[in-house]
This record gives structure tokens, sequence and C-alpha cells, in this order.
């Protein structure tokens, strides 16, 4: 049951705009971030466009419950028919960090039109549709995915910068940037003004290509643009590599052409293969899995590094063989190599990710068009095209590629997984197809250098550097903390807990006063009723103290003959908010009929409900060919984020260590239905 909060402010027409955002927040976090910012932004933005007048579009400022429970308040939301009618567009403010530009990284169905008026008129618009191809790649929705399902356009914004904080303690006022909230509330207010004066009633089927540049501006061009910018680039790049490729071999012939493009493609892959080998040292080196985590610039600036050091060396050692056998020294060399790659990644970007396109595309626009045209024969002229080609791919490319790998750091500090050393290798080596072959060209020479011993020293000392600034650097902070859980389940009245510590890092570091005992755990739980596995890489379990009663109570249960059958009765009351109730049923009943729906999970048929209201919540359920006796074994798994007795906000064991953890909890209790304690009376949850 969820309780939604909606205000409408009226406009010439019914139609409305929306601002959508959710008020509840993860268990184990303040929420500061996901979403008060979001709420925040929603309610300053609607202040202020409630204040001026002759306004076409109503306002609707929608703010959600039960985001975090399965988006079950934008569910309700869309039961709402007044909400449904009437809201025409609306853009939802998450976020996933706590500063930086508020990303548009989702738009919704026939939004052409919608992403205009961002594009045009955010005044600092960041964001950029290659996201869109990400995030539907990723395990996460938000409030979004539900209005997107009943084909409302709109657009989805999210902060992304600091993502450590995310759905953690750590998510607190302080920690939220001030600039972002300001930011984003200008470019709410702008892009709602904007749509103010278009037809938001119109519906398109067309997904535009839209990027910012420098988050000052930001370009948006529809599907005929953008088929129509590939087949220039493609025609003109393969136009371009053939005129290049020729005037290439006929600089020192086909061999020593074949030879060149050998080597570089040999070098490339030590270099890519280099920079995942350096990350695997580091990662041997320290006592962490993810030494980097907390400062992942460290490891980027040594894998960076390393790479040029042993691109050079591949370059020096070229010297050592025959003369005959030298690579070419020519920017044409780079750009003959470079194209064909270009051209193949464009393509297959065309068919697999059409909204991360424009990153091949454009550069090998540049690319195709200056190399279709220039004199090949002069080195200058090549050299001045390719400085423009760089200069579009790394617009498009640099900053952008930073923003990702850092926030894929955070990403994968939440994931319960052991990050692969070479996802950050793989992701730079992607961007260093575009980036390096123009830097490259531009910077090659005909004539060797003249004291090249003094570059191999430079690199050597730069490698030197940048390892012992990795090294040093602290795997976890306060302010960049290792992701654990705790879970305890109570598997009986009478019997110890079964407690489960869990990371993605191998070590326990519990202080004194923890439970003894520990050892890892690869297996789930054995309890009469099969508890889920914990998918984390390194679980270490113990049997401790009792969590003591459960918090909540079963105020009747009862098992009545019916026509065909018979019909099971169960009330639970809650003693505190936010529970979890599981009504679990004896192995191989399955009801004919129930009034909570459910279903076969971990061999046993459940039904859950998030958040039971004080007054309790029943279940009943109707059985055709089950007895009685065996419907007594039904239990009810209660959930909780807090513990009894535990300390803090959160309630957790005071042994838990906090200065560089933070904590998903879960406590968790066996109830059977039929052995019951005596009720209690239920306390107030006000």
């Amino acid at each position: 049951r969820v309780s939604n909060i909606v205000a409408v402010l009226g406009g010439a027409r019914d139609e409305a705009i929306g601002l959508l955002s959710h008020y509840d927040s993860d268990p184990d976090a303040p929420g500061a971030a996901d979403d008060a910012f979001g709420v925040a932004v929603s309610l300053e933005a609607a202040r202020i466009l409630a204040s001026r007048a002759e306004r076409q579009w109503s306002l609707m400022v929608l703010v959600t419950d039960g985001e975090e429970a399965g988006l079950m308040g934008a569910a309700a939301l869309m039961t709402d028919r007044e909400v449904t009618s009437r809201l025409q567009a609306y853009l939802n403010i998450e976020a996933a960090g706590s500063n930086g530009p508020a990303h548009l990284f989702e738009t919704g169905p026939g939004n052409g039109w919608l992403v205009e008026p961002w594009a045009r008129y955010a005044p600092h618009p960041g964001g950029a549709s290659f996201g869109v191809e990400i995030y539907r790649r990723l395990p996460n929705d938000t409030d979004f995915s539900i209005l997107r399902r009943h084909e409302i356009p709109g657009l989805n914004f999210a902060l992304i910068g600091d993502s450590y904080a995310y759905h953690t303690a750590r998510d607190t006022p302080e920690r939220l940037s001030p600039a972002s909230l300001r930011e984003t509330g200008e470019n709410v207010v702008a892009v709602v003004s904007a749509m103010d004066g278009i037809d938001i009633t119109e519906r398109s089927q067309t997904t535009p290509t839209y990027f910012d540049i420098g988050r000052t501006t930001a370009i948006t061009y529809g599907p005929l643009a953008g088929w129509a910018a590939a087949a220039l680039a493609l025609l003109s790049g393969v136009f371009a590599w053939v005129r290049i490729t020729a005037a290439a071999i006929r600089l020192e012939g086909l061999g020593r052409w074949l030879l060149t493009t050998l080597w570089t493609a040999v070098g490339a892959a030590l270099v890519v293969g280099s920079m995942v080998g350096v990350t695997l040292l580091l990662r041997a080196a320290r006592e962490v899995y993810h030494p980097w985590y907390a400062r992942p610039d460290r490891l980027f600036l040594l894998m960076l590094a390393v790479g040029i050091a042993v691109a050079w060396s591949v370059a020096r050692i070229g010297q050592w063989l025959p003369e005959r056998a030298h690579g070419l020294r020519h920017p044409l060399i780079t750009w003959s190599m470079a194209l064909p790659l270009w051209i193949a990644l464009g393509s297959a970007s065309l068919w697999l990710a059409p909204g991360a396109a424009y990153l091949w595309v454009l550069p090998l626009l540049a690319a195709g068009l200056l190399l279709a045209v220039i004199p090949v024969a002069s080195s200058l002229a090549v050299r001045a095209a390719s400085i423009v080609v760089l200069a579009v791919a790394a617009t498009l490319w640099l900053r952008d590629t930073l923003d990702l790998l850092r926030f894929m750091v955070a990403v994968f500090g939440r994931l319960p997984l052991v990050t692969p050393a070479y996802f950050y290798a793989a992701l730079m080596a992607v961007a260093g197809i575009m980036l390096v072959p123009p830097a490259a060209a531009i910077v090659t020479r005909s004539r060797p250098l003249v004291r090249p011993a003094l570059m191999t020293a430079i690199w050597l000392i730069a490698v030197v550097v940048a390892s012992g600034l990795a090294y040093s650097a602290p795997a976890y902070t306060v302010e960049q903390p290792l992701r654990r859980l705790v879970r305890a389940i109570q598997p009986a009245p009478d019997a110890e807990a079964i407690w489960d510590v869990a990371s993605i890092e191998p070590g326990l570091d519990l202080p004194p006063g923890a439970p003894s005992g520990w050892m890892p755990a690869n297996d789930p739980p054995a309890t009469a009723i099969p508890s889920s596995r914990l998918p984390h890489p390194f679980v270490f379990r113990t049997k401790g103290p009792s969590l003591g009663p459960p918090p909540m109570a079963i105020a009747g249960f009862s098992i009545e003959p019916v026509a065909g059958g018979v019909e099971m009765t169960l009330t639970v009351v809650p003693r505190e908010p936010g529970l979890v109730l599981t009504f679990v049923l004896p192995d191989g009943a399955v009801p004919a009929r129930s009034n909570l729906p459910g279903i076969r999970r971990l061999g046993r048929w459940r039904a859950t409900f998030v958040a039971p209201p004080e007054e309790g919540i029943v279940f009943r359920a109707s059985f055709d060919e089950v007895s009685a006796d065996a419907l007594r074994e039904t239990r009810v798994v209660v959930s909780s984020a807090r513990f009894p007795d535990g300390e803090g906000w959160q309630r957790l064991p005071g042994w838990l260590p906090q200065e560089w953890s933070v904590w998903s909890a879960a406590a968790v209790w066996h109830v059977p239905a039929a052995q019951a304690p005596p009720v209690a009376p239920a306390l107030s949850l006000r």
C-alpha cells in the first residue's frame, strides 16, 4: 500500500506537464540524493513556475511512494485516471550520485519532439544518447520505467557523479552538491517553460540522437539525419581509405606497408595486454581485490603510463630490425590502418547500439571528408586534418569516457562480484581507438628523434611515479567505503541465529565482541525453510545469539473445510514499520485461489507483502488437494532492515566496523504459523 502525493496547477488547457520524483529511500540510506534531491528540485521548480502567469498547459507535481520497493508508487499512479488522462509529458528527476550535472540518460516513447527543448534551452545540458544504450543493459529501473510502459513521453535525469554514496548510509545532505541542485533546477525550469510553448499532445515515432558539448550546449537530430550522416561517413571513409592507402603503399611499397600494419597490430595488443596486466599486478600486490576503488584516477593514470611506455618500447624495438623491415613513419600510415577499423565500428554500432553510433560516425565523417580532399602528398595537410578530427573525437569521447570510468568503478562496487581485471582496459581501449590515431598522425615524423633515450627515460619515470601513487592509494575510505552485507536468520524461536557477513573483499576484520567461529560459506544456510544463497564472492558464516522475538505477532490462524477442499486464514500484525512478510507454504502445496499473489521460489510457494499496515495483513488461500495437517507447516518469514538492540539509525550490531564500511542489513525470523507464541499487544507505529 502506497501513498503518492499529487499536486495540480491549472493552466489554459487540462493537458499537463509532470515533474516526477519519489520520496521514499532505500532502507540502508537516508536518501538525501536518492531521491530528496529530485523532490527538492521538483518543489522549487514548481514554485518558480507557479509564479508565472498565462500557462498554456497545466503542471502536475507527482511525488511517488515505494519506488525502492519495486516501483509500487508509480504503478499505483498509473491507476489514477485523472493523471493518466491529463499527463502528456514529464521530467523524472533521480540520482545515482551526489554531484555533477543531472544527465539525461533515458528518453521515453515518441520523444523526438521532447528532446529538442532540452537541447535548445537547458542552460547546463548534460547527457548523451549513448547513456540510453548503457542503461538498457543494466539491471536497473526507475519510476520512469512504469510510465514508459504506458507510452507517456518523458525525459529521465539523474546525478551520477560521486556515486559511492548511492543507497548507503553516506547519502546525507552534506554530501549533496549545492551546484547540482541549482543547475538541475535551472534546467528543469527552462525545459518546462520551453515545453509550455509547444504542442505536448504531439507524438512521433522517432528516437533522436543527442549529446552535450562541454555541458554548455547540446545537439540533437533525428533518425533521417543520423542515417544520412552515417551513409556519408561510411562512403567518404571508404573513399578516403582507398586514397590514403594507395598513397601510403606508393611511399615504400606494399611489403613495408603490410609489415608496418602487422607491427602496429602487435603493438596495440601488447598495449591493451599491459594495461590488463598492470591491473592484475596491482590487485596481487595489495591485500584487497579492488585497491583502486577510493582513488580510481590513480589506476587510470598508471594504465595510461604503462600503455604509452609499452607502445614506445614496441616502436623502439622495431628499430633493431633490418633497415628494409623498419616501419613507415608517415601520418598516412596511421590513417590507412585506422580508417577500416573506424568504418567497421561505425557500421556495427548502427546495428547494435544506434543511440551510441554518433560516437564513431561523427569522427569518421570528419576524417573521411577531410582525407578525401586534402593533398595526400603533403604531410602538413594530413596533420592539419588530423587536428580537426582529434578535436571532434576528443569532444565526443574524452570527458564522457572519464566520467564513465569513474561511474563504473562505483557501480562495480555495489555489484556482488569481483570486478574483471580487463574491464577498464577494454573501456580505455575503445576510447583509444578513436583518440590515438589522430593524435599519432599529428606527432608522427619521418625523421627519427635525436635523443630517443631521453623519451624512454621519461616514460619509465612516469610508470614508476604512477605505480607509487596507485600502490599507496587507500582502497576504501570514509567517503568511498566498502559495501558489505550482514544477515541473521532465526530459524526457530528457541534456536541460535545463523549469521552471514558478505562482501566483494576476502577479509572479515570483525572487532572483539563479534560472534566467533566464522567460516567461509558457499552454500545457502541450512534451515527448514529454504533461504537464498548470498551472491557475493566472499561469505562468512557462524552461529550466534538469538535475535529474540520477531517484530510481529500472529493474530489469527485457522484452517476450515470448504466445498472441495480447505481454506486457510492467517493474520499477521507488525510491531514496527517497514517489515517484509513472506507467507511460505509447505513443500508441494500450491493454492487454488489466494488473496495475495505468489510464486514458487526455492522449492516453495511464497506470497510477499512489503511494509504491511499497522492494523495487519490477512493471507487467505484455499486448496483442493492439501490436508489441514500439511498446512500447519506454513511459515511466516519476517525480514527487517533493523536489528533488535542494534545501534545507530540503522540499528546495526555494535560489533560491525563502520568507519570504512557501509552495510546492508537483514534480520530474518522463520515463524511457525500454527505454533505461534501468544499474541502480545501491538505497539503503535506512529
